[in-house]
């Protein structure tokens, strides 16, 4: 596989010492999972010196590391023929494979500029005349981002200038970063010059296979925008031929120049083309060991085409090897008498209470919502409830939520505290989540994490999974589950309740993320939620596959954990 979209991100490069450091590290990565060489991209800098000593860098790197790096030229179209000067230099000079072409007025990242504007046109003359491509970070996002971002790419600015420039190959970054991800697709099937990369955060079922349906494979190419364990995990689970993702894993090498450094002979290419069927194969299989989704659905969703049936999720588990399920109704998140989600879900369940585990989804802010609790518990027999905070305009801390936590806690009923389905740069224009507002994407901001810190604080005895907990999970953990020293004060009003975290949803794309997560969170407090059917189950379970424990901690992740909260409520 070749990674077609890798950052750099490394504050010393200065020595061939500190290099190797980021090298050591991106080789644990790729021999971990059958990725075989990277392409980085350096910052460009504030200025054309700057920008060349970064490309030399990133030339360093491909020099020193031949077997592992490909290397991409940055340059700002707004430095005009001194852009095209050095950007020449750095593909004929220092054998770097094309332009990243960035945006980003908020740092030095990239340039204030869309590409479609004629400023960044001799770029792209000097690209199609050297023939090497132009990585181009694009976007489709609702609003409020155009007004926040506003020089930002969007699939109309890439098919004008592939239009004026036919000989030149584009590679739309990310896919699955954000954004409208079906449009997008839609908008370029008829460019044949432009291929998508299918890297991003955004790990939506369906995305890949849309994009192949209309491009066709060839215009794929794999790509992880450095999140890099479930953008390889995404790779592997999405529903095509093996044969098909091998040619989207390795479509990379042939945008890449003869002359480049590091280049792969062409039956090179083959034989590993030909080595990494195998590997999807295997990875197709379902997973061997017992997994529970502790965060999946049920329902009609009414934003894009989701089968969220009990048949087709029951289908997808036995595709993936998951053996239960905690089911919550789509509907619930929209709804706004929660209780009718509640009872369509109890009849979808009904013949599949062996797999399908009903979670109730209570709104504590709505009339009777304690009545509506009892007849879950009572007549529906659903064994959890499902808290959407940002969906139903509540805090977490709000009173009554805590009143709501501490109930379910007085009826032996475990709590599952998520965020969204769906990414929020991809919503509906018209659908704002509370504290979602701007650039935030999927996950609890900071100030969300400090609200269920006290929401957990004040339930000490209620059992909660935290879905969506990103970042926040290590001092979530550290103020609600520990005793420790506050400088000479002593905090030690540890909960006495289950605290456990979705590790699909947290921080970990390097192998060493898992290391501190595993060392500031603990196995104990770890469980799987994919979040099926809407999202690809391989990308999420990349995170555990990968854990660096061994594999009986990994079953407790699996499976265990989440077992032993529901033998212990039942």
């Amino acid at each position: 596989m070749i990674d077609s979209h890798f950052h750099l991100w490394t504050a010393d490069s200065s020595t061939p010492e500190k290099r190797g450091e980021r090298a050591a590290q991106v080789r644990q990565l790729t021999e971990a999972t059958g990725v075989d060489k990277v392409c980085l991209i350096g910052d460009l800098g504030e200025t054309v010196k700057e920008c060349r000593k970064n490309n030399q860098t990133v030339a360093k790197y491909v020099t020193e590391y031949p077997d592992l790096f490909y290397g991409w030229a940055r340059a700002n179209p707004q430095w005009g023929e001194d852009a095209v000067v050095e950007f020449r230099r750095a593909v004929e000079a220092d054998g770097l494979i094309g332009l990243k072409n960035h945006f980003g007025p908020h740092d030095i990242s990239g340039s204030d500029m869309k590409v479609s504007n004629p400023e960044f046109f001799p770029l792209a003359e000097a690209a199609a005349d050297l023939g090497v491509p132009i990585l181009v970070h694009v976007g489709q996002r609702e609003d409020p981002f155009p007004e926040e971002w506003p020089t930002e790419s969007y699939t109309e600015d890439v098919v004008e200038l592939a239009r004026r420039y036919p000989d030149l190959s584009i590679l739309a970054a990310h896919i699955g970063g954000g954004g409208d991800w079906e449009y997008r697709i839609k908008n370029i099937e008829h460019q044949e010059n432009v291929y998508l990369d299918v890297s991003g955060s955004v790990t939506d079922a369906g995305m890949v296979e849309m994009a192949a349906e209309y491009l066709g494979v060839d215009r794929l190419v794999f790509g992880t925008d450095t999140w890099f364990l479930p953008g390889v995990g995404k790779l592997e689970g999405v529903d095509l031929t093996p044969e098909e993702k091998a040619n989207i894993a390795y479509n990379m090498e042939t945008l890449i120049p003869d002359d480049a450094r590091g280049k792969l002979d062409p039956s090179e290419v083959d034989r590993r083309r030909d080595a990494i069927v195998d590997h999807f194969a295997e990875r197709a299989k379902p997973v061997e060991e017992p997994v529970i989704d502790v965060n999946a659905f049920l329902g009609e969703f009414p934003f894009r085409d989701v089968d969220a049936s009990a048949q087709a999720l029951l289908g997808k588990m036995d595709k993936k090897g998951v053996d239960r399920a905690l089911v919550s109704a789509v509907e619930g998140l929209f709804y706004r008498n929660k209780q009718a989600a509640n009872e369509k879900l109890a009849e979808r369940v009904t013949d599949h209470g062996d797999r399908l585990v009903p979670v109730a989804t209570i709104d504590p802010t709505y009339p009777a919502w304690r009545a509506d609790l009892d007849a879950c518990r009572t007549e529906y027999g659903m064994q959890a409830v499902k808290m959407l905070p940002a969906h139903h305009d509540y805090d977490p801390a709000d009173p009554a939520a805590k009143e709501l936590v501490q109930a379910c806690a007085e009826r032996d009923l475990p709590v599952i505290l998520a965020a969204s389905v769906e990414d929020q740069r991809q919503r509906h224009p018209r659908v704002q989540l509370r504290g979602f507002e701007g650039m935030r994407s999927k996950w609890w901001s900071d100030e969300q994490a400090e609200a269920i810190i006290e929401l957990l604080s004040d339930c000490p005895e209620a059992d909660v999974i935290v879905a969506d907990a990103w970042d926040n999970a290590a001092q979530i953990t550290r103020k609600t589950t520990t005793s420790y020293a506050d400088g000479v004060y002593l905090e030690n009003d540890a909960r006495s309740g289950e605290t456990l975290f979705v590790l699909d949803d947290l921080y970990l794309f390097f192998l060493h993320q898992g290391e501190e997560i595993v060392d500031e969170v603990g196995v104990d407090n770890l469980v799987c939620g994919p979040k099926l059917p809407f999202r690809v189950f391989e990308a999420h379970h990349a995170k555990t596959r990968h854990l660096p424990v061994e594999e009986d901690e990994k079953t407790r992740v699996r499976f265990g954990n989440a077992e032993a909260l529901l033998e212990e409520e039942s």
